[in-house]
C-alpha cells in the first residue's frame, strides 16, 4: 500500500489512474468525443487516491494506536520487572551491606585477636630469650663452681695425702724412738741385774733393801719389756676422719 500511495509510476492503479489523463492531453485534439469518458476516468482516479490516502492515514494512525498501546504494555511490563528488579537487588544490598557489616566486625575481631597474640608471642619470645639468658649464665656460674668445688676437692685429698704422709713419718719415727728406748731400757735392766748380782754378794741391811728395791724396779721394767713385746709395731698405720 506504501508504494502505491507513493505514485509509483510503475505500479498498476497508477498506470491506470494517471496515464489516461496523460493521454487525453496528446489525443484532445484528435477525438472530442473521449472528453468525458476520460474526465469520469480522472474522476475515479482521484477518488480512488482520495481512498487510498484515507486508507493510508487510518492504517498510520492504527499502527501508531497499536504501536503506542504495544509500547505502553512493554512499558508497564518493563517497569514492573525493573521495580521487581530494584527490589531485589536493594535486598541483595541490604543482605550485602548486612554481610559487609558482619564481616568487618569478624576481620575487626580478627585483627585484635591477632595483635593480643602477636603481644603474647612477643612477650613470650622475651621470657624464652631471658631463660636462655638466665640458663647459660647459671651454666657458667655452675662450671665455676665445679671447677672451683674440684680444685678445693683435689686440694683437701692433696693435704689429706700431705697429713696422712706426715702422721705416717712420725708414727714412723715415734716407732723408731720407741725401739731405741726400749733396747736402751733392757739395756739398763740388764745392767741393774748385774750390779745386784754383785751387791747381793756383799750383802748388809741397807744393802738388802736397795736390792729389794731394784728387784721391785727389775720386775717392773720385765713386765713393761713383756708388755713391749706385744706390741705389733707393723700394724701401726693411719686412720683419716672419712674412714671413721
Amino acid at each position: 500500500m506504501e508504494g502505491i500511495t507513493k505514485w509509483d509510476l510503475g505500479s498498476c492503479r497508477t498506470y491506470y489512474s494517471v496515464e489516461p489523463y496523460e493521454k487525453f492531453q496528446e489525443e484532445e485534439n484528435i477525438d472530442g468525443s473521449l472528453v468525458p469518458r476520460l474526465q469520469d476516468e480522472l474522476w475515479k482516479a482521484q477518488s480512488r487516491i482520495k481512498e487510498l490516502e484515507t486508507e493510508k492515514i487510518g492504517s498510520k494512525e492504527n499502527g501508531i494506536r497499536n504501536q503506542r498501546i504495544s509500547w505502553e504494555e512493554n512499558t508497564d511490563s518493563l517497569f514492573d520487572y525493573l521495580k521487581e528488579k530494584f527490589s531485589k537487588e536493594r535486598e541483595e544490598r541490604k543482605r550485602a551491606n548486612a554481610e559487609n557489616s558482619m564481616l568487618k566486625k569478624k576481620v575487626l575481631e580478627m585483627e585484635s585477636t591477632a595483635n593480643r597474640l602477636r603481644r603474647e608471642r612477643d612477650t613470650l619470645e622475651k621470657v624464652c630469650e631471658e631463660l636462655v639468658t638466665r640458663i647459660d649464665e647459671l651454666k657458667v656460674e655452675t662450671r665455676r663452681i665445679w671447677d672451683e668445688t674440684e680444685e678445693e676437692r683435689q686440694m683437701l685429698q692433696m693435704a689429706e695425702m700431705w697429713r696422712e704422709e706426715r702422721v705416717r713419718v712420725k708414727l714412723t719415727d715415734a716407732k723408731l724412738s720407741l725401739q731405741e728406748k726400749y733396747e736402751e731400757m733392757t739395756w739398763f735392766v740388764d745392767e741393774l741385774e748385774k750390779g745386784l748380782e754383785m751387791v747381793r754378794e756383799v750383802g748388809g741391811v741397807e744393802v738388802m733393801m736397795r736390792l729389794r728395791r731394784g728387784e721391785l724396779l727389775i720386775k717392773n721394767a720385765r713386765s713393761l719389756e713383756d708388755a713391749a713385746n706385744d706390741i705389733d709395731f707393723e700394724k701401726f698405720k693411719f686412720v683419716s676422719d672419712d674412714d671413721n
